[in-house]
């Protein structure tokens, strides 16, 4: 059976986060943005967009401050352009280091570079040019990094994923991955004049993942470099998606479309996605008086009043196809993108595991399939907890081994979620049995002092010294096994489930 079944509707009327769906006929039967729809008064701040959304004025100089080319709407969906700085094109063509910073050492400078900046005042002041070079030095190191990873042998488990927390993504696909490789957002954050609070802000958010970091199971990577790199793989990759009809047809039947507002403002989105925001698009008005032909220019008036004679059926589909466009190149793009950086890429949305399973169903995902498996004894664990599971290498490989055999003996993507959820129910049956013995073995160590305390007492009438000597080496004879069957128990996978149970008690 595929788990995700249920949930593979062809009519907006599922939605949901993460592991959470519901129902939503209200929700679409009466759309947040209807046509028309009154919205609340402008005013010296904010632009009312619908009945719940509105955009700041500040913003607006900012979404197209050199305008945009003009060009034909294309009759049917097509990749668009992909930008990259000077920045990226260098590091993309820079010579690699013999020896570049392992994954701790690269983790150890995150954590330095994250405090430091986590310590900026809280004002909105310009970004310091020594941070700035502090950041762009991390990315370099860290492209290095990256391309070392890919090289090791044995190969290491390395995935890749814009969507979900690091920390999360490891708890939710069972300790699999080697390294978890996430976007650096304070790299991300430099194309905007960022401020020292931004700065601060973002840092301090991301040093919950110090432990993790310390010990490189997760490093952030420039991924602006990555796309630049796999530029052409992704436009050559998402013509041939635009090129499935089934796929086409799919990514259409997901679509939200809500509007045009008051505002003439168009809000889509796919179903079950985990992005934040809709996408936004605009109705543009021109005439021949906006045309300026010493600029070379033509101007559009946008957010004006809702025309209820007007057609807007043409700028719907245009968009319509557009957003399908923009949703198919984006999955090309992380997939791309994890393969420049030696790295498998983890689908976290339903509406996006639904569409790699329609891309391609002959190359099953044992990181994917963990994730969907959904582990309830790993989830809800700080950095600090993870870092520590981690540290039990031998119980890690104990784990991970359990899951490839069980991967191994499903015959699709529906019976390897069956076979995961058995194992980790297995293990964790295993664990309550374990935790069990382990609170035996602490009675046992508690009960050592008094024992031997008691022998002491009685050293006169057991013989002297050599009735205490041979006491004592009966004593030992018990204890090692005891001891010996506690470090096995460290090497069983087992051993992992039972640290977030110690740990809530």
């Amino acid at each position: 059976m595929n788990p995700l079944a249920p949930f593979d509707r062809q009519d907006p009327c599922w939605c949901g986060s993460g592991k959470t769906y519901r129902l939503c006929h209200k929700r679409f039967a009466s759309p947040r943005h209807p046509p028309g729809a009154p919205v609340p008064p402008d005013d010296d701040e904010f632009i009312s967009l619908s009945p719940d959304v509105r955009l700041a004025r500040s913003a607006i100089p900012s979404m197209m401050p050199a305008g945009t080319p003009l060009t034909l709407p294309p009759e049917t969906p097509t990749p668009r352009p992909l930008s990259a700085t000077a920045f990226d094109r260098a590091v993309a063509s820079s010579s690699l280091d013999d020896d570049p910073a392992s994954a701790q050492e690269l983790g150890r400078a995150r954590i330095a570079l994250l405090r430091e900046l986590a310590a900026l005042p809280e004002r909105d002041a310009p970004l310091e040019g020594r941070y700035v070079d502090a950041i762009a030095s991390f990315a370099i190191d860290a492209w290095k990094t990256s391309s070392a990873l890919r090289r090791l042998t044995p190969r290491r488990t390395i995935v890749w994923n814009e969507e979900l927390a690091a920390d999360k993504l490891i708890a939710r696909t069972m300790l699999l991955a080697d390294h978890v490789l996430y976007p650096d957002k304070l790299l991300d954050a430099l194309a905007s004049k960022p401020t020292a609070l931004r700065l601060r802000t973002l840092a301090t958010d991301e040093l919950k993942l110090e432990h993790l970091l310390r010990a490189g199971h997760v490093l952030p990577m420039p991924d602006s470099v990555a796309q630049y790199t796999g530029s052409v793989l992704i436009r050559e990759a998402t013509e041939t998606a635009l090129a499935n009809d089934s796929l086409l047809k799919f990514v259409r039947s997901q679509l939200v479309v809500e509007g045009p507002t008051a505002r003439e403002v168009l809000f889509i989105n796919a179903i079950d996605d985990i992005e934040n925001d809709s996408g936004m698009w605009f109705y543009g008005h021109t005439g021949p008086d906006a045309v300026d032909e010493n600029e070379r220019s033509i101007g559009f008036r946008m957010l004006q009043q809702y025309d209820p004679h007007h057609d807007y059926s043409a700028w719907i589909k245009q968009e319509s196809d557009r957003a399908t466009a923009n949703y198919l190149q984006r999955t090309e793009r992380r997939l791309v993108v994890a393969d420049v950086l030696g790295a498998e890429y983890v689908a976290a949305s339903p509406f996006e595991a639904r569409m790699l399973q329609r891309r391609d169903t002959t190359s099953p995902s044992l990181t994917n399939a963990t994730l969907w498996a959904d582990v309830p004894a790993l989830a809800d664990l700080s950095a600090r907890d993870l870092a520590r599971m981690l540290s039990a290498e031998d119980a890690v490989e104990d784990l991970r081994a359990r899951v490839r055999i069980a991967m191994d003996a499903a015959p699709d993507f529906g019976s390897q979620i069956s076979s995961i959820r058995a194992v980790a129910a297995d293990i964790e049956q295993s664990s309550r049995v374990l935790n069990k013995r382990i609170g035996t073995y602490r009675s046992l160590t508690l009960a050592v002092p008094l024992i031997t305390g008691g022998m002491g007492l009685v050293v006169g009438s057991a013989g002297g010294m050599a009735g205490l000597s041979g006491a004592a080496l009966g004593l030992v004879g018990t204890i090692s096994p005891a001891i010996a069957e506690r470090l096995n128990q460290r090497r069983e996978a087992a051993f992992l489930f039972t640290l977030p149970k110690r740990k809530r008690k």
